[in-house]
């Protein structure tokens, strides 16, 4: 039984893909609290360039270069230029090399003496507890994802009747309704920020069930289209396992970039050296779409028996654009302030 077999953990990854495929096992256990990161993973999708060392040989493993396209300060001819003599100028590409300095990582193991007497074979228990880890990782990521809006959320140039704060806008608790889609409307407008997304604690989620509900009444046609302004991620699970204060995001895609790494080939492979033998392989996420993590198995004895240890990890990181364009808020002396294209609002 102690032997390190790939054909073992073929099976296991096979099991993992079964019960994954039971809807019920999935919705009640290994389905992750993890909207925020779902959303800005998904959203992310053919916005910015993302390079590894797979496709720039310069780069170190735990390095991503990321290509950001500067479009600020461009300005248009002083002179109408003619067909057959014109010259032009290039717009830049921002490329930053960011090292992924987090790592998640989860460990558990398996005991062969445990499974003497247990309807479980051993190879299920771990494929199940794969999934658990995968879940657990996955939202720590989102909590991540979550402290990073928070602290990247910039400037909003269209406050109204309401206080900005530092980083957020505190809106009165009475006007958070479904009109706060037409107010983030508006201030997506005023930010110049394309084609936003919303992820919202939960403040916002009765009021856009309820338009939903109603939309087939004679009056509730109006309400139900507010909602559907913007794609909505209701985190209700996620925001009270962070220290966020923040009641609500509106997200431009462009705004950020979220990278991580894993090193292991999907299929299980033997790795040997003097003092080690090891079988690595990789697993994807079933709750985030791109991440994929290692896993790495190793055999320790256990009385006359063995237990089979497993790590599973990956190294991830999120970025804020270096090339938001900065705003003029003050004069005298002037004074410029950042639109990261992230913005907060908080209910009050």
């Amino acid at each position: 039984m102690a032997d390190l077999s790939i054909a073992k953990e073929c099976d296991i990854q096979l099991i993992t893909e079964q019960v994954w495929a039971d809807s019920q096992n999935q919705t009640d256990q290994y389905t992750a609290d993890a909207e925020t990161i779902r959303m800005m993973a998904d959203k992310q999708a053919d916005r910015n360039q993302i390079l590894t060392s797979l496709e720039d040989t310069s780069l170190e493993d735990d390095e991503i270069k990321v290509i950001w396209i500067d479009q600020c300060g461009e300005e248009l001819d002083e002179t109408c230029q003619e067909v057959c003599d014109f010259t032009a100028s290039d717009v830049p590409l921002a490329s930053e090399t960011y090292s992924l300095t987090d790592c998640v990582s989860k460990s558990f193991a398996a005991d062969e003496n445990d499974f003497l007497r247990n309807k479980y074979t051993i190879e299920e228990y771990i494929a199940k507890q794969l999934l658990h880890t995968i879940k657990l990782l996955d939202e720590q990521l989102n909590a991540k994802a979550l402290l990073f809006l928070s602290a990247n959320a910039g400037l909003n140039t269209h406050p109204e009747a309401y206080t900005f704060n530092a980083t957020t806008l505190e809106v009165d608790a009475a006007d958070y309704t479904n009109e706060m889609y037409v107010k983030m409307a508006i201030d997506a407008k005023m930010n110049k920020i394309m084609d936003p997304f919303v992820v919202d604690n939960g403040a916002l989620y009765r009021a856009y069930l309820r338009a939903q509900l109603d939309k087939d009444n004679y009056d509730g046609s109006g309400n139900q289209k507010r909602t559907m302004l913007f794609d909505t991620s209701f985190d209700l699970l996620g925001f009270p396992k962070t220290a966020v204060t923040d009641t609500t995001f509106l997200v431009s895609p462009y705004s950020y970039a979220f990278g991580s790494r894993n090193y292991n080939s999907a299929a299980p492979t033997i790795v040997e050296t003097k003092d080690l033998r090891q079988i690595r392989y990789s697993i994807p996420s079933n709750n985030v779409p791109g991440v994929v993590y290692d896993v790495t198995k190793q055999i320790v004895c256990s009385g006359n028996r063995f237990k089979h240890e497993y790590l599973v990890k990956a190294r991830t990181g999120f970025f804020l654009n270096p090339v938001g364009c900065d705003v003029l808020v003050d004069t005298e002396p002037d004074v410029f302030d950042n639109v990261t294209g992230i913005l907060s609002y908080t209910k009050n």
